[in-house]
């Protein structure tokens, strides 16, 4: 075998692992490890540098991901967390990484193209693994995870709530399938409202349902999305008794936690809030450094005798209280980023990268979604598959150097 062709072989290993890594993502978490360890270890053996960091160098985005990586990374620097405590904090965020390198290979349309079928691929058997488990074929998971196969209810009600909105845009764009897409909507929504008990999903389905809404009618979409929103929450709480009770559930917590009672779920969380905001006015502008919040909570649980805990079920809290109000900013900056380049992708991809960030910034406030290993990876990988062909005009001319036939190919295709 050529030196030539081993790079070939390696650089096609690499995109084999980075398109399965789609399936990973709904598996459990060694998986994900592994497909993407071996990602890197493909996508380091083919070679070929200079033309993939030139890739990686010219995406849009690569600066805001690597400026929020670099930021934990300072973090560590004054962190008031041990040594060991912040470098396992910080190795849940360094994830991010793997945005600018998948640019590499999903910047090919093809490629592209067969992640993202094959997501949704394993999304529907997932689905319909789940409604085996219903049925009594496939065995169920633990309580209150009944039907979420590897996921916890959390992660596989926000996978769902996304597939529903992916499946009404394909219902919506391809005629000749639709009663297939139909169908499958049918299933994902009845699974998500009827069988799955976690509400960060149902917040990200309601959210989604608002900008399906908006996306095709614009700001009429307003009140088309509260009417359906109004018939399909009020079906639900009526006829799901599991909606029912986790909505329910809310309402009773809430009022607990009024009178003072906070051991509940929603009381519990509640609580994490307004402690997380008191630790961030003790170091507003640069938090406590990169894994911080875990000692300085538990200080302040063991001072006011509640419970203790390792992120406040926020994602924005999490970074402020370790970053400080510049973490959030370029945060908030990254997800604007996000939203302004999604409108330069094409349809089915704008539409799955302006659903992704609702999915996340909905769920971000009740989880600390970017740091929680299921769901962070899920953001991370489609950021990059969705936003791989996002080239700043700047380094347009460098690209076209360091390859042109390869540039010159990926532009016959996408044309």
């Amino acid at each position: 075998m050529t030196g030539l062709t081993f790079a070939r072989t390696m650089d096609n290993a690499a995109k084999t692992m980075a398109v399965f890594t789609a399936v990973a993502l709904l598996l459990p978490a060694a998986w994900v490890n592994i497909s993407l360890a071996l990602f890197l270890l493909f996508w380091m053996a083919g070679g070929n540098w200079r033309e993939k960091l030139a890739r990686v160098r010219a995406n849009a985005l690569t600066p805001w991901v690597l400026a929020l990586f670099a930021l934990f990374a300072i973090g560590l620097t004054y962190t008031s967390a041990s040594q060991e405590l912040a470098l396992e904090i910080f190795g849940k965020y360094a994830k991010l990484l793997y945005i600018p390198l998948l640019f590499s290979v999903f910047y090919e349309p093809a490629w592209q193209r067969r992640a993202y079928y094959t997501f949704l691929t394993a999304m529907i058997v997932s689905l319909l693994l789940s409604y085996g488990q219903l049925l009594g074929w496939v065995p169920l998971g633990p309580p209150g995870q009944d039907y979420t196969l590897f996921k916890g209810r959390i992660a596989f009600g926000l996978f769902l709530a996304f597939t529903a909105y992916l499946l009404a845009h394909h219902l919506r764009t391809q005629p000749r399938l639709r009663w297939l897409w139909a169908l499958l909507l049918g299933l994902a929504l009845y699974n998500l409202l009827f069988m799955n008990e976690g509400r960060t999903g149902y917040a990200a389905f309601f959210g989604l349902l608002l900008l399906f809404a908006c996306q095709l009618w614009r700001w009429r979409g307003l009140v088309i999305a509260v009417v359906a929103a109004a018939l399909l929450g009020g079906g639900a709480f009526l006829g799901s008794p599991v909606f029912k009770t986790r909505i329910v559930e809310v309402a009773d917590n809430i009022q607990q936690f009024e009178v003072g009672e906070a051991d509940t779920s929603v009381g519990m969380r509640l609580q994490f809030y307004q402690n997380t905001l008191h630790l961030i006015a003790t170091h507003p502008f640069l938090g406590g450094g990169t894994g911080s919040f875990i000692p300085e909570y538990a200080q302040l649980a063991e001072a006011q005798h509640v419970h203790p805990s390792r992120n406040p079920h926020n994602e924005y809290l999490m970074v402020t209280t370790q970053l400080g109000l510049a973490g959030l900013t370029l945060l908030l900056a990254l997800g604007y980023r996000l939203w302004v380049h999604s409108r330069h992708l094409a349809a089915h991809y704008r539409h799955a990268a302006q659903g992704l960030l609702v999915t996340m910034g909905i769920g971000s406030l009740f989880n600390s979604l970017l740091m929680d290993f299921s769901e962070g990876h899920f953001f991370v990988y489609f950021c990059a598959l969705l936003y791989a062909d996002q080239t700043r005009p700047a380094a347009a001319s460098n690209l076209l150097a360091s390859n042109p036939e390869a540039s010159e190919a990926a532009r016959d295709v996408r044309s």
